[in-house]
């Protein structure tokens, strides 16, 4: 194959290369476009399933046992939060989807075997004290009692290394966004990261 023949391979390749690109690049926009037109958003954490989950509108009033999505809470006064930020644990800006454990006047008792509110287990509510791996030490909110008061809710996520009020404690009712419902899901996925000994 002599010079000219392979510049006009590499010329056909990188035209290739560049229509390509510009396809996935109308894909990645169009279903973009598509989930916010459906009211879908993209969990791809430990806390819950991942998967593709429905936004269904007003979280009000607010009841335990339901799925929401809920805006991350501050870091400032949150230093779990300013922790996983700092690590990238997750990302900064993206709502998750949680489950509402407790509402006001509810009793949530925080110890490091489990999560109970009033008087019930918390499956899978252990505290984790390391990151997968050891590498860091994580930060939790203070064991004890907690009695909630008006406008406080207690996150809850089933998963393996979920991040929920075990960690940053309760939040106000006001960073609860929307109702969610699982939409497609991969069943199991929340426990894929293995808890260490």
């Amino acid at each position: 194959m002599n010079i000219s023949e392979r510049r006009i391979i590499m010329g056909r390749l990188s035209w290739w290369i560049a229509w390509a690109i510009v396809g996935i690049l109308v894909l990645n926009a169009a279903l973009g476009l598509w989930m916010q037109h459906e009211r879908l958003v993209f969990n791809d954490s430990t806390c819950e399933p991942i998967g593709l989950y429905k936004l269904i509108g007003s979280p009000y009033p607010l009841h335990d046992g339901e799925m929401v999505e809920v805006e991350i809470p501050g870091p400032t006064g949150h230093p779990a939060v300013a922790e996983g930020l700092k690590y990238h644990w997750f990302p900064a800006g993206q709502p998750w989807i949680k489950e509402i454990a407790a509402v006001s006047g509810q009793t949530v008792i925080l110890k490091c075997s489990g999560v109970w509110v009033d008087g019930h287990r918390l499956p899978n509510s252990r505290v984790d004290r390391w990151t997968p791996g050891h590498r860091h030490r994580i930060i939790h909110y203070p064991f004890g009692a907690y009695h909630l008061k008006d406008g406080q809710v207690w996150l809850y996520a089933p998963g393996n290394y979920a991040f929920d009020s075990s960690y940053y404690g309760p939040v106000p009712e006001t960073d609860i966004l929307q109702h969610a419902k699982p939409w497609w899901t991969i069943p199991g996925s929340q426990f894929w990261l293995q808890k260490g000994d």
